[in-house]
């Protein structure tokens, strides 16, 4: 590997365990902090779900974290946290379209679904190691 792709291994890894701290250190309290971007169902909310997802998406945190030791060889986190951001995404932008008082949520969640994404698809460790 290059010099260029290792510094290039080393910034991945920076980015997995910041993104991985913010997902476990943030997520819990977002519903909290801005209940029109982050909370269905607002202002009732659905307490069951949002804990489900907080443990989902810190368990991602997690695992980015520990991924982080080596990107390439733990390249499908990445992959996972690609997909499923996108998935998520594409499932909440219709809910925030289709359900009515959701549409903060293409300002909130949705987008930082998205960001997290396309981080990721930029700095994929498989397209790292091409150097590409």
């Amino acid at each position: 590997m290059s010099e260029q792709q290792t510094v290039a291994m080393r910034r991945l890894s920076t980015l997995m365990v910041v993104i991985g701290v913010s997902l476990i250190l943030s997520l819990p309290f977002a519903f909290d902090v801005w209940p029109a971007g982050f909370r269905w169902g607002h202002p009732h909310g659905h307490p069951a779900y949002e804990r489900m997802i907080v443990a989902i998406y810190v368990s991602l945190g997690i695992c980015l974290i520990m991924g982080a030791r080596d990107p390439l060889r733990n390249a499908i986190i990445i992959d996972f946290t690609i997909i499923s951001s996108i998935l998520h995404a594409g499932v909440m932008t219709y809910d925030a379209i289709v359900q009515q008082g959701e549409m903060t949520h293409l300002v909130g969640d949705i987008p930082i679904l998205v960001a997290m994404a396309v981080v990721f698809l930029i700095f994929h460790p498989r397209r790292l190691a091409r150097g590409t």
